[in-house]
């Protein structure tokens, strides 16, 4: 590729691999999330991952994917505030296929609406670009990868190099055959709960993400001490989607393998894939459809045995690419308490019965009786088993008007039997100080507008432009600077008929209004997606932000990862 980007080029994979692979320090696994590994503080050698191909047969589906440690779930860390968390990344991906660049018009699909662009079927009639392609926003360097940490307020590490302030930097490439050590500095008041990694390389994120690569990330602390969690049994839950297409070279596989810099008609990126495989902890559970629009339950869905009146503590990481997820699990009890990664002050009882609601949209989303996680979202309660003997099925209802038509489709079983098992739910939970007390008018010293934008465009080989600001992602440059140490206040506005996940690097923020309807209390969330657009009025979040302590480049942008992928990204500077 001729883009200009800060490559690793220090190690070799063979090297990188060889020097830590003996050093990690392995508890053991729990059950839930196949290999966890703890993360020892300043001294650990860390935790090595290795993004390589895999071939796995899941559900009778045979598939070639990207993935960590040969695995479609990544081994799930483990650390505390104050410890540094060490992660070595080696890429043994193969090369990145050689693409030329189109120089001048070329001809691009005519596309009207989000829906039609993530058509994997779409064969329109074409036009004339406007120029160049936009090669920054074309997905491309493939099997190019580096690592974001979703929710840890640590160093900002997209550029390099690390905490970098220079507004031009280039973000960290590790090419195929490097590897890259992390140290990711934990803050000593760092809230306890749960958070995950994933690749962050423009352009390639989505293809890495939808293959498998993605692990959860467990911050122990203060919360796990409350005398009714710990009693808890503890099930941890990553949900994601391994997006692929009948594979062109082995016949009866499925893999996503695309030609950079091409359209989707001549073997190009295409925003959605054909087929997406549902999976709970690496189990399959579903196999979507995309043309069809349908699910068909496959596989065996995780199951946990619980007593009658058992508490359980769910963790649940929705780590898909694209697909909202309306929980329901009808005949439990439910109590949220934490999202994103921060505890609630005390438990939320919260109704995921379902009743009355067969398909969640826009109109209905935040009034149902479910509990919503958006691409991204980390989301936990405490349940409680009914009297009832039997199986209750944990389900994602149909959504429609966030990103396209999702259909429902089971995640996991709970078996209810044997002699009861009465527990309680806590009353209250420790403040977390980082996070505490809110942010009041008064501390707001700065206000922004920032404006999610989707349509046609002629800049794009899909067709279609995500935009904020009315402007596709720019590497080089840094849209505004909020300073450390002080609060803002944003309003993001959706003109788009599409939902779209909003995630903020290193700092959480704090909820203030949906729709410019106060929610009460105050939420705290580092990923929300800004309702669609209905009628004249734009969908709105209003946020306020507290920019603690990390200075650096650092980027906001939807966690639709094909949205994200082709332009939905932007750059901030904290000084």
């Amino acid at each position: 590729m001729n883009r200009r980007r800060f490559v690793i080029t220090g190690v070799s994979a063979a090297v990188a691999g060889g020097a830590l692979a003996t050093a990690c320090s392995v508890r053991g696994i729990n059950g839930l999330v196949p290999g966890t590994i703890e993360s020892a503080g300043e001294h650990a050698s860390g935790t090595v991952l290795t993004t390589e191909y895999a071939k796995v047969t899941l559900a009778g589906y045979k598939l070639h994917v990207r993935t960590y440690n040969g695995k479609t779930v990544g081994p799930t860390i483990e650390t505390r505030p104050g410890e540094t968390l060490a992660i070595k990344v080696v890429n043994k991906l193969p090369p990145n296929p050689k693409a030329s660049i189109p120089r001048g018009p070329v001809q691009i699909p005519v596309v009207e609406s989000g829906m039609e662009a993530m058509d994997p079927k779409h064969r329109g009639p074409t036009t004339l670009s406007s120029g160049s392609v936009d090669m920054m926003n074309d997905p491309h360097d493939f099997n190019t990868t580096n690592l974001h940490v979703h929710g840890i307020q640590t160093v900002p590490h997209l550029f390099a190099p690390v905490g970098t302030s220079d507004p031009a930097a280039e973000m960290i490439a590790i090419d195929p055959g490097h590897g890259f050590s992390y140290r990711f500095p934990v803050p000593s008041d760092h809230p306890c709960g749960l958070h995950w990694y994933h690749p962050h390389h423009h352009g390639s994120t989505d293809m890495q993400v939808s293959g498998g690569c993605a692990g959860l990330i467990v911050m122990r602390g203060d919360v796990d001490e409350v005398p009714e969690i710990k009693a808890a049994r503890e099930i941890l839950m990553a949900v994601q989607s391994l997006e692929v297409n009948a594979s062109k070279t082995m016949k009866g596989w499925y893999d996503r393998e695309y030609k950079a810099y091409q359209t989707s008609a001549n073997g190009g990126y295409s925003l959605d894939a054909d087929y997406a495989l549902m999976t709970t902890n690496g189990n399959p559970t579903a196999w979507y459809d995309v043309n069809k629009g349908t699910a068909t339950n496959v596989g065996t869905p995780p199951s946990y045995s619980v007593q009658p009146g058992e508490v359980v503590r769910l963790r649940m990481l929705n780590g898909t690419n694209f697909a909202p997820l309306m929980l329901v699990l009808p005949g439990f009890q439910a109590w949220e308490i934490g999202f994103d990664g921060v505890n609630l002050l005390k438990p939320a009882y919260v109704d995921m019965s379902g009743k009355n609601t067969t398909l969640v949209t826009p109109i209905n989303v935040f009034t149902a009786p479910i509990r919503f996680a958006f691409s991204g979202n980390r989301i936990e309660l405490l349940l409680q088993a009914p009297q009832a003997p039997g199986t209750y099925a944990l389900q994602s209802l149909g959504s429609a008007g966030f990103s396209g038509n999702i259909p429902p489709f089971n995640i996991a079983h709970f078996v209810v039997s044997g002699p009861p098992k009465p527990m309680k739910i806590p009353s209250k939970l420790p403040t977390p100080t980082r996070e505490y007390p809110l942010i009041t008018a008064a501390n707001v010293k700065a206000k922004r507008t920032i404006v999610f934008n989707q349509g046609a465009c002629k800049q794009e080989l899909t067709g279609f432009c995500f935009e904020i600001d009315q402007k596709l992602y720019d590497e080089a440059t840094c849209a505004f600077s909020p300073k450390v140490g002080t609060c803002e206040e944003w309003r993001l506005e959706n003109a788009t008929p599409d939902g779209h996940p909003f995630h903020i690097h290193t700092n959480s923020f704090q909820l203030i209004a949906i729709n410019d309807k106060a929610v009460d209390p105050v939420q705290i969330w580092d990923t929300h997606v800004i309702p669609p657009k209905i009628g004249p009025k734009n969908g709105s979040l209003t946020i306020r932000i507290r920019f603690k302590e990390w200075k650096g480049k650092d980027v906001f942008h939807c966690h639709i990862l094909p949205h994200e992928d082709t332009g939905m990204m932007v750059n901030f500077l904290l000084v």
